[in-house]
């Protein structure tokens, strides 16, 4: 009868064990990165660029009829917490929001484009112009969605660039999602990461 071999105890074995689990480790790790270069290459996951503001915007706005309003003005402030609206009314009247104030007068449905509101000729109410004019970023509104006509007025003002000194001043956060709600592997949504 043979005796048993101790393959804990022999040199050779552990050798050849810590190099298999070696070449596994390496193996798994290749895999992993050639499915997420692959997946970008074949269009699964795309780079998306959100921003923070952290600049402010007052915005006056006045009434070119009842209940439609224009913006006029714009300028850009020291500090996102100092926002705030001016509403120039037909009646003489002027109010001045607030941040907040100014916010809750937004609604989900004041948030969806108006591009194709085109039988609008003299503004829109408070809450599509407020979101759709340089103010909306302090709510979220992204800089890839252009204003869209008789927001501001003449339709010329758009061009007064405080938009984009509120996209070069903002914090920027570049991360890889899935495109069409696909998973990353391992169910993840990619890394993330942080620019000025």
């Amino acid at each position: 009868m043979t005796p048993a071999r101790h393959f804990s105890t022999n040199p050779k074995f552990n050798d050849r064990l810590r190099q298999g689990g070696l070449y596994v480790a390496v193996a798994a790790l290749l895999a992993t990165h050639t499915q997420c270069t692959n997946s970008g290459g074949s269009g699964d996951w795309e780079a998306v660029t959100t921003y923070e503001v952290t600049k402010g915007v007052q915005t006056t706005l006045e009434e070119v009829e009842p209940d439609k309003f224009e913006v006029v003005d714009e300028q850009l402030l020291e500090g996102k917490a100092a926002s705030s609206v001016i509403i120039k009314r037909l009646s003489g009247q002027v109010d001045t929001l607030g941040l907040a104030e100014a916010q809750s007068l937004v609604t989900s449905q004041d948030t969806v484009s108006t591009h194709n509101r085109t039988h609008y000729r003299h503004g829109y109410g408070i809450g599509p112009v407020l979101y759709w004019s340089s103010f909306g970023h302090m709510m979220g509104r992204g800089f890839n969605s252009p204003s869209p006509y008789n927001v501001y007025r003449n339709n010329g003002f758009a061009s007064s660039g405080v938009t984009d000194q509120l996209r070069s001043t903002s914090l920027s956060r570049t991360e890889m999602r899935p495109v069409r709600g696909r998973t990353g592997f391992f169910g993840g949504s990619g890394r993330s990461r942080f620019g000025s």
